[in-house]
């Protein structure tokens, strides 16, 4: 059985999304007008890469697979917001929009993600992906750009990381349970430090001094080979150094 405070975690984490997935389909439904105002299509962009990363800190893969699709395809549109958009664009789009509710739909009613359901799902998904991608990439070629998602089936950052850079050998279970009490010590420390950075006035200094904390929550979770845990601090370290994102925000 689901602990409580995993369940209350999951309740958080969907409630999130469901305004992610607002913000996603205000978009998609009127994909040319959304394009033609930059903020919307940052919205969009940023909807999707919060739910990629929330879905990767609690390990569900197919939420995770399908938002960072998402992700990619949107900054394509960032890149080329001049591109004509028809309709087999927008039916694609909300195909793929679309699963990914269905999945968030079934982890809200059940608390978890049964494997023949997920299966199910991105079996049905996943030639959606390949004919948006080409799609998508012809139309951005037409306007002379070039399609970061047509031109290579990239894994997200911190799987490429891993990849690129082998880590140690993962910690034993004994060796986890042992470990912890410290790594959580370690990390409510650094968080009440970050609370207190917060509550300054938005400066420079206090900027790059939250940047220092999160890097350092990226290495205690590299420790742990905590992959959803490190892709949660190193997309929390990317949005401190962008300064037009608020505090608040």
């Amino acid at each position: 059985m689901m602990q409580e405070a995993e369940q209350r975690i999951l309740g958080y984490f969907i409630e999130e999304c469901k305004d992610h997935l607002n913000t996603i389909e205000q978009g998609l439904l009127n994909l040319q007008a959304t394009l033609e105002n930059r903020e919307m299509v940052n919205e969009v962009f940023r909807a999707a890469h919060s739910i990629k990363g929330g879905a990767a800190m609690l390990g569900l893969d197919s939420i995770m697979q399908t938002s960072h699709h998402l992700e990619d395809y949107f900054k394509d549109l960032q890149e080329c917001p001049q591109i004509q958009v028809d309709q087999k664009l927008e039916s694609l789009f909300l195909a793929v929009f679309d699963n990914l509710k269905e999945l968030l739909a079934q982890l809200e009613d059940s608390f978890s993600l049964p494997e023949v359901v997920v299966n199910n799902l991105m079996a049905k998904v996943e030639p959606v992906f390949k004919e948006l991608k080409q799609h998508l990439g012809l139309l951005v070629q037409s306007r002379g750009g070039v399609s970061s998602a047509a031109s290579s089936d990239k894994a997200p950052h911190s799987m490429q990381v891993e990849a690129t850079h082998p880590e140690p050998s993962a910690p034993s279970v004994a060796e986890k349970n042992n470990s912890l009490p410290v790594f959580e010590n370690q990390v409510m420390q650094k968080l009440r430090e970050m609370l207190q950075l917060f509550k300054q006035p938005e400066t420079p200094q206090s900027r790059h001094q939250l940047q220092e904390c999160s890097e350092q929550l990226v290495r205690l979770g590299e420790k742990f080979q905590l992959l959803g845990w490190c892709t949660l601090c190193q997309t929390a370290s990317g949005e401190i150094a962008n300064e037009e994102i608020t505090y608040r925000t």
